[in-house]
């Protein structure tokens, strides 16, 4: 009985760790997304879909974000349903909270009047902000957003390097966005560029970190 309420309590805890952990890395990737928004030079590639569908199909920004990801989760569901947990829910409905927080945590600073060298800097910075948030919450290996899940799937499923099978999703939905109608810029090529292999690097010690503190709490 004893083993068994340790047991529960054990695998309790890894919940709640693992959805804080997620919960970090999403929070992370909405304040650097959120100031690639501000600088207004195009966003990253999921945005340009979505805003490819809004125009295209004269729907709400928020609904066409929905139906992209629920799109993609059915074609994940056929890749790779493994990667499917809790992190796909939190990714899916938090993703744009976290957005918008950045948004009015960083809004005030009125990123709009910078001069054009300081909005390349904060551009490239969202960038990688953006990309450390999410290789850090893919890493934590308990369920990926559908977009970012597309990757992960394809890197498993045919031994394709994961930087590769990132710019090669990133490139088809940007120009999908586009095609639509949607919009996109500097700050999208920027987010195509870095956001896999800096993702590869995050998600590499990620796990490694988190293996090597799973064997300390076994031994």
């Amino acid at each position: 009985m004893e083993n068994t309420m340790s047991t529960k309590n054990g695998n309790m805890k890894k919940f709640l760790i693992n959805t804080l952990q997620i919960c970090i890395g999403l929070f992370i990737t909405g304040i650097g997304t959120a100031m690639m928004y501000l600088v207004n030079w195009g966003s990253a590639p999921a945005a340009t879909i979505g805003d490819g569908v809004h125009v295209a199909f004269h729907i709400s920004y928020g609904t066409a974000g929905i139906l992209v990801n629920i799109l993609f989760l059915i074609v994940l569901v056929f890749l790779d349903r493994s990667i499917i947990s809790i992190g796909t829910i939190l990714a899916t409905f938090f993703m744009g909270i976290f957005i918008d927080v950045g948004v009015f945590l960083i809004e005030p600073f009125y990123t709009d009047t910078f001069s054009v060298f300081a909005k390349a800097v904060i551009l490239v910075l969202g960038g990688i902000i953006t990309a450390i948030g999410l290789g850090y919450y893919v890493g934590v290996n308990f369920g990926i957003g559908a977009i970012d899940g597309m990757s992960v799937a394809l890197n498993k499923k045919f031994n394709i390097p994961f930087t590769v099978c990132r710019w090669g999703v990133d490139i088809v939905i940007t120009v999908v966005g586009i095609l639509l109608g949607g919009a996109w810029g500097a700050g999208t090529v920027v987010s195509i560029i870095i956001t896999g292999p800096i993702m590869q690097v995050v998600i590499k010690y990620s796990q490694q970190f988190r293996e090597k503190h799973i064997k300390q709490e076994d031994n």
